[in-house]
């Protein structure tokens, strides 16, 4: 009862507490300041961004490949088979994302990782290294990017891109990377430029003057110079020589001797004398086989 009427003692608070308390807050503050600020994820917008991607989807295959062409700087798809494998890997990429219907997020995603792997293939890297990549960056266990993954798609959409993905480049890895690290040949044959056009209605194909003469042919032809005189007369005596000599090897010509009395002489004679030499031959023939024939009589008697 006594202890109610004394008067309370006021204590000193210690310096210790004070101190601890004063570290606490000191030290809340530094980690809500140290605490990193939430950096927004870009990976979707690496290579094309949100607007490029939307304006892809939303078009047709053809007017999607110009404007890839256009926007990724792929030229002459036309002649180099690099930029042409490119361009078809970028198009075959949209069409995927628009056959299943992905986002703009999604999409920007596929064309992200699709960019990757093909500059780790053009990095002459091996299959096994450029799947095992591509898998823990679709997981989100490795950053693509200083604190950036691809965390942002979903568990079918990631399914659905490493089905893609293991469908088109990694089943046909060695002829991808063989058309896309080999030089091509080539072969210039020809700089010229030949275009066909069509003839005009009602005209004349080929054109009437396109075969003519030309007036300096007809020039020299016409003021040609004459023949010389002498060289005329040589020719007219030559040719008056000729015609008296068949005429005295007709007249003297005997009609008994003829071209088919000759011919049928000489087939009698010729006839003649095959008869004779091939009598002759199988003569020859027919001694020989009979020497060679009791030769081998002798043989056999000899053996037996």
């Amino acid at each position: 009862m006594g202890d109610k009427g004394r008067p309370r003692s006021k204590t000193a608070r210690s310096p210790s507490s004070s101190n601890v308390k004063g570290q606490r807050s000191i030290s809340r503050t530094e980690s809500t300041e140290s605490e990193p600020e939430p950096v927004e994820n870009t990976l979707s917008w690496e290579v094309l961004t949100r607007e490029q991607i939307l304006e892809l989807l939303g078009c047709s295959p053809c007017d999607a490949l110009t404007k890839l062409c256009s926007t990724l700087a792929i030229s002459n798809t036309h002649i180099n088979l690099k930029n042409s494998i490119r361009a078809d890997l970028y198009l075959l990429a949209v069409h995927f994302a628009q056959q299943h219907s992905f986002t703009d997020t999604a999409a920007g995603g596929l064309i992200t990782i699709l960019h990757h792997v093909i500059a780790r293939i053009l990095e002459d890297k091996s299959l096994p290294e450029i799947v095992f990549e591509s898998s823990e960056l679709l997981t989100g266990t490795k950053d693509f990017k200083e604190a950036q993954k691809f965390d942002f798609l979903s568990t079918d959409e990631t399914i659905l891109i490493s089905e893609y993905l293991q469908t088109t480049i990694f089943q046909h890895f060695s002829l991808y990377k063989c058309a896309l690290l080999r030089e091509q040949e080539e072969t210039i044959i020809s700089l010229e430029k030949i275009i066909y056009t069509c003839p005009p209605l009602g005209s004349f194909d080929p054109p009437p003057l396109a075969e003519a003469i030309s007036d300096h042919d007809i020039e020299v032809y016409l003021n040609a110079p004459p023949p010389e005189p002498e060289a005329i007369e040589e020719e007219g005596d030559e040719e008056e020589g000729s015609e008296e000599i068949e005429k005295e090897d007709g007249g003297d010509s005997n009609p008994l001797i003829s071209l088919g009395n000759v011919q049928t002489v000489l087939d009698t004679m010729g006839e003649e004398m095959i008869d004779k030499f091939s009598k002759d031959i199988k003569g020859k023939c027919t001694e020989k086989e009979n020497q060679y024939m009791s030769r081998l009589g002798k043989v056999k008697k000899a053996l037996d």
